[in-house]
């Protein structure tokens, strides 16, 4: 037991620089945490993507030292929390496996498609009034 904690939580938080690993006791208690930094690839045209097996690496490694350093039980550990970024597309074949790069919430190529889908004679904010009006409904 660590300052009386019972059990804790693994909170993986993966975002677009890399995913924060934290050990938090069933008490609240920040017992420990780590970051490992990812990058990113820009690309033309407004291309954003990131590799998925790299977010896997960086959890497992930030995770590892984490765990490396805080001397509880793992059998202490009761739930394992994950967040990830927004808005991102990882296309998989039938075994789960990553196809490709993701395209993460910062790729901006489908913004003409989408202005051209949303525009209209009467805009507002780029939203065509009609279109605004049966999307709100």
């Amino acid at each position: 037991m660590i300052n009386g904690m019972t059990a804790a939580s693994l909170a993986i938080d993966l975002g677009t620089s890399g995913p924060k690993v934290a050990l938090v006791s069933s008490e609240g208690e920040i017992l420990g945490c780590e970051f490992e930094p990812n990058t990113f690839d820009l690309l033309p045209r407004g291309g954003a993507e990131q590799r998925p097996e790299d977010w896997w690496q960086a959890i497992v490694t930030a995770a590892g030292r984490l765990l490396a350093g805080i001397p509880i039980p793992r059998e202490k550990i009761f739930a394992v929390c994950c967040t990830s970024q927004w808005s991102g597309t990882v296309a998989v074949d039938r075994l789960g496996q990553p196809l490709m790069n993701a395209v993460i919430w910062m790729d901006a190529r489908g913004a003409p498609y989408i202005q051209a889908m949303c525009a209209g004679r009467i805009n507002i904010q780029g939203y065509d009034l009609a279109k605004l009006l049966q999307w709100l409904r």
